[in-house]
């Protein structure tokens, strides 16, 4: 039971309170099963308090100073508690719910099993603070800041933690079904066997997050970074990874079944770009460009990579989507290569390199000198490998393209009339012309 001393203090409002902390710095205060429902102790000096079972619900607590404080299974439900110092408090089975908790310092707290159902976190630094099991449904946690914090097992389903700081945080076996976590930063992040089903991941920085056996089914991951990220037996079915980074990701078992997926960037930032459609051949891609001892593989393989080079700025990238939506009509798998501008040997060198890998390549020529200047290296060391050149009509076409034109390999130029006319050009004219030129080039 609660000290009857420290009782009345406390009545008489938190500068009273206060004062007579000051007086008795040695004494701890003792508020076990205080019934301070409603009470206004903005500012109150609440270090190291005992406050197990203690009865706040409601009550004014913004400011105050719970360093160190016990409060155990304490009743806060709808209490004011922004800008509290809760550093180290122990809060295990408190009840918080609907409590306000903004740019509250949590660092080091202990919040086992505590329900906070709708509480709200804006601006709240958690680092190091322990939320295992704890019920967070609903919880605001947008802008908090968080280093290491352990929310293993705990309830996040709905919550809202877009455009948080999390980093290397432990959600183990947690719930974020329905959560939102958009542009949220969780490089690190240990998401082991937790539901993430339905969740809003879009732009969201996961590099290196470990998600194994992680149920990520109808998850919105669109432009999400998940380079140098283990994905095993990571269930993505129906999830939308569109214009994800991929860089390094580690992928065994992967489940994909209806999954979106294109623009998925498997080179490094500073590399050239390279994308593919498919996050289960994104690692081989990648390690066919980079390991010449697995280079024997490709002739497995290029019967259904179509390589696609052009430079595809924001106004050029319809005629890119045009191209890959008409080959995938033929279960071609086409990939990806930007010609934006970088040293002549970073684009020869890799783009040598996808070339061998392929079945056959389009190469879209408007506004796309560079691709040109490549070819003419490119060209003359693949006999086997067709070009199929396009150009947007009224485009010029460039002398470096004629010049190419004598080797067999570099097949008629199509035009085009527009983005529109791009898939019908595609699927009536350019490829049964390029696959009969790949048959008789590579002796089929």
């Amino acid at each position: 039971m609660a000290n009857e001393r420290h009782l009345a203090v406390i009545a008489q409002g938190a500068a009273a309170w206060n004062e007579w902390r000051q007086r008795s710095p040695g004494v701890v205060p003792d508020l076990m099963g205080a019934s301070l429902q409603g009470a206004d102790l903005a500012g109150a000096d609440l270090r190291v308090a005992l406050l197990l079972r203690a009865d706040l619900a409601g009550a004014n607590m913004r400011g105050a100073q719970l360093h160190k404080a016990i409060l155990g299974s304490a009743d806060l439900s709808g209490a004011n508690l922004a800008g509290a110092d809760l550093e180290r408090a122990e809060c295990h089975d408190a009840i918080l719910e609907g409590a306000d908790l903004s740019g509250a310092a949590l660092d080091h707290g202990i919040f086992l099993g505590a329900n906070l159902q709708k509480a709200v976190f804006n601006g709240a630094s958690m680092g190091h603070a322990l939320f295992r099991a704890a019920d967070l449904r609903e919880a605001d946690l947008r802008g908090s800041s968080h280093a290491e914090t352990d929310f293993s097992e705990a309830d996040l389903r709905g919550a809202d933690m877009s455009d948080t700081f999390a980093g290397p945080v432990l959600f183990t076996g947690a719930n974020l079904g329905g959560a939102d976590l958009r542009s949220a930063v969780l490089n690190g992040a240990s998401f082991r066997q937790a539901l993430l089903q339905e969740a809003n991941l879009a732009g969201s920085d996961l590099t290196g997050a470990d998600l194994e056996s992680a149920d990520l089914s109808g998850a919105n991951l669109r432009k999400a970074d998940l380079s140098k990220a283990r994905l095993v037996h990571t269930n993505l079915c129906r999830a939308n990874l569109t214009g994800c980074a991929v860089f390094a990701v580690s992928t065994w078992g992967v489940k994909l079944q209806d999954a979106k997926q294109a623009d998925l960037r498997i080179t490094d930032m500073g590399e050239p770009l390279i994308a593919v459609d498919d996050l289960a051949i994104a690692q081989f891609v990648y390690h066919l460009l980079h390991n010449r001892k697995l280079h024997d593989v490709i002739q497995r393989v290029r019967s259904s990579i179509v390589l696609i080079l052009g430079r595809f700025t924001s106004d050029r990238k319809p005629a890119l989507d045009a191209i890959r939506k008409a080959l995938r009509q033929y279960d071609y798998t086409p990939v990806l290569f930007d010609c934006e501008p970088l040293s002549a040997r970073d684009i020869a060198e890799t783009l040598g390199a996808l070339a061998r890998m392929a079945r056959f390549i389009i190469a879209d020529l408007t506004d796309a000198g560079a691709v040109l200047n490549e070819l003419r290296v490119v060209v003359p060391e693949l006999p086997t490998v067709p070009v199929q050149p396009l150009l947007l009509a009224g485009a010029k076409e460039d002398r470096a393209l004629q010049r190419l034109k004598r080797y067999s390999s570099v097949l008629a130029l199509h035009r085009y009339k527009d983005i529109d006319s791009l898939p019908k050009l595609v699927t009536d004219s350019v490829v049964g012309q390029v696959e009969a030129a790949a048959r008789e080039l590579q002796g089929q």
